[in-house]
């Protein structure tokens, strides 16, 4: 490694990242078409690829329901964390003369011939995938979710890449006797929509690494359950931390499942907002009045680096029980008197009694509301003003 790779991870690393890698263009060329850097800056070379650990108390926090804000609070730091060492390396990069951009650690996506707009997207191909810069650049391997998993973080990190056309020494991927994914498969288990299959697999090449990972359901299944659309597990016992329910069965074929989580889309407020952080994440994250809206992603808190752990961590899941909404826009454990309220965005909301039993609702807003939460409660208060919001449960 030369003076220029050592400057440029030191950089990284003194902002922030735990974890730095460095990979090529050439490398890259066998993977799939979002390995390709050069789809956004064609003059690219190479790839610097970084991580930045999540809390692991906090994400144990969350998924076990003990406390749901701090896990979204740590994501949008990270994130703000995750520009800022991206856009450093990029500064320092073009004070050398060298083009570079940094990669958007989120929300963004390759145009679809059939899609006006992310609400109707289905494939969601990332503009470049930051799991195969991060496996190339030796940051870790792909597990059995197909999420990236590191031998000390286990999948509890977040990625960053930059771009640039400076030729930088590669690193190498992590050789498969190391591979930190040990095949415990929890991640199959502790996902409500049952988007990672627990026995079926495929493979994906990238830097000549070839993964066989577990043959997923189509990607619009993980976006009803990671946005939170469906949160409650086939069982019913247990949820990921959204309160809202489908109603019914998710589909199995692959066209109803696409319609399905486009209908929802197009429903949601969240989508319709020209300032929602599809559009513009960057602007999202650094806004002090954006809540990182994070329910789910429970494949990923399952899984740190000691088996031992992933194992309590399925039991945290599975006994954690289930989510409604409160009239106030935060979210709590549910108790067994917690009904089911049908809206009018192709949803129910799962609301605790007691909040329904208030003569007077509070009206204090808190910055943790989320778009579809304060449509939601306006609905329900406005159920108050005319009847019995009970009447209006659902079977």
């Amino acid at each position: 490694m030369g003076f220029a790779e050592t400057k440029l991870k030191s950089l990284a690393l003194s902002l922030g990242a735990d974890l730095v890698g460095i990979t090529s263009r050439d490398i890259l060329a066998d993977g799939p078409p979002s390995a390709d850097p050069c789809y956004l800056l064609p003059s690219a070379n190479s790839v610097i690829s970084f991580a930045v650990s999540l809390d692991r108390n906090i994400a144990k926090d969350f998924i076990s329901k003990k406390k749901w804000q701090p896990h979204c609070d740590n994501r949008k730091a990270i994130a703000q964390t995750l520009y800022k060492i991206g856009d450093a390396l990029v500064e320092q990069l073009g004070s050398e003369g060298y083009q570079a951009i940094n990669v958007d650690p989120n929300s963004k996506y390759r145009p679809e011939d059939a899609a006006a707009d992310v609400t109707e997207m289905t494939e969601f191909y990332p503009d470049f995938s930051h799991r195969y810069g991060a496996l190339a650049a030796g940051i870790g391997r792909l597990g059995w979710s197909g999420n990236l998993l590191t031998r000390k973080h286990g999948a509890l990190v977040e990625l960053g890449t930059v771009m640039t056309s400076a030729i930088l020494a590669p690193d190498t991927p992590i050789p498969d006797k190391e591979h930190p994914c040990d095949r415990c498969k929890m991640c199959s288990l502790v996902c409500p929509v049952e988007m990672i299959h627990s026995k079926a697999s495929t493979q994906v090449t990238v830097a000549g690494v070839t993964e066989t990972i577990s043959r997923k359901r189509p990607n619009t299944c993980c976006w009803i359950g990671c946005t939170g659309y469906e949160g409650l597990a086939a069982s019913q016992t247990w949820s990921n931390w959204s309160p809202y329910r489908l109603g019914r069965t998710m589909p199995e074929e692959k066209q109803e499942l696409d319609a399905l989580c486009i209908s929802l889309q197009k429903a949601d407020p969240q989508m319709q907002g020209a300032d929602n952080s599809f559009n513009n994440y960057r602007q999202a994250v650094f806004d002090p009045d954006w809540f990182y809206y994070s329910v789910c992603g429970f494949c990923r808190g399952v899984c740190m680096s000691n088996r031992e752990e992933r194992l309590a961590n399925r039991k945290l899941i599975t006994d954690s029980g289930t989510v409604a909404l409160k009239l106030d826009g935060s979210h709590q454990v549910a108790d067994k008197n917690a009904i089911e309220i049908q809206t009018p965005f192709g949803l129910r909301v799962v609301v605790t009694s007691e909040e329904l039993s208030n003569e007077q609702p509070k009206t204090r807003k808190w910055p943790g509301q989320f778009p579809l939460d304060r449509e939601v409660i306006q609905y329900l208060r406005q159920q108050f003003k005319s009847a019995d919001v009970k009447d209006r449960a659902t079977d």
